[in-house]
Parts: structure tokens; sequence; C-alpha cells
């Protein structure tokens, strides 16, 4: 039987850009702080009208599964809190809210 990993977190899309909720299938080849460098450079990378979630997961996903040669069975959901998301030195100073799921 799994345990969840369960945490509160206050959520001010004024601060936070973006929450990801993935299995531990990204979390055994990827640290929290690897994905969430991943997400926003590729979100930052796309046109502040453009930017595709979607695009992003997938991306990740395949990462996962072709350099880092994950098998085991991947599920990644990205929610972008704000319309778009800054570039790195508009963000600086901005968090996001990383949820691992069993």
């Amino acid at each position: 039987m799994s345990e969840p990993e369960i945490r509160v977190v206050d959520i001010n899309p004024q601060n936070d850009d973006f929450f990801l909720l993935a299995s531990d299938g990204l979390f055994d080849r990827f640290t929290s702080q690897e994905c969430v460098n991943i997400v926003r450079e590729k979100l930052c990378n796309m046109e502040m009208t453009e930017q595709d979630t979607q695009q992003v997961v997938q991306e990740i996903v395949d990462q996962a599964k072709n350099k880092r040669m994950m098998t085991d069975n991947i599920t990644v959901i990205l929610v972008a809190l704000n319309k778009g998301i800054a570039t790195e030195e508009n963000s600086q100073n901005l968090g996001s809210v990383m949820i691992q799921t069993a």
C-alpha cells in the first residue's frame, strides 16, 4: 500500500506561476528543482500569449523516457496560474509549487 505525500500550500498567483503534479516515474529521473527549471525555461522560451502547458508536459515526459531511459509509468499535469509566465529576468523572485503523487 502506498502512502501519498500530502502538503498544504497557499498558492498566490502573483508569486506562483504554475504547479506541477507528477507521479514518481518522473521524480525517479528528475529532482523537483530540475522539473521547475525545465518547465520555467520551456514556458519562457514561448511567446507570452502562446505558452502551451501540454507541449511542455510532452517534452518533459519525452525527455524522461528517451534521454533518461525511464520505463516506469509517468503521469504529469502542469497547471499555469497566470496567462503568461514572465521571462527569467522578470521572474527571479517568483516561485512554483511542486506536488508529487505516489
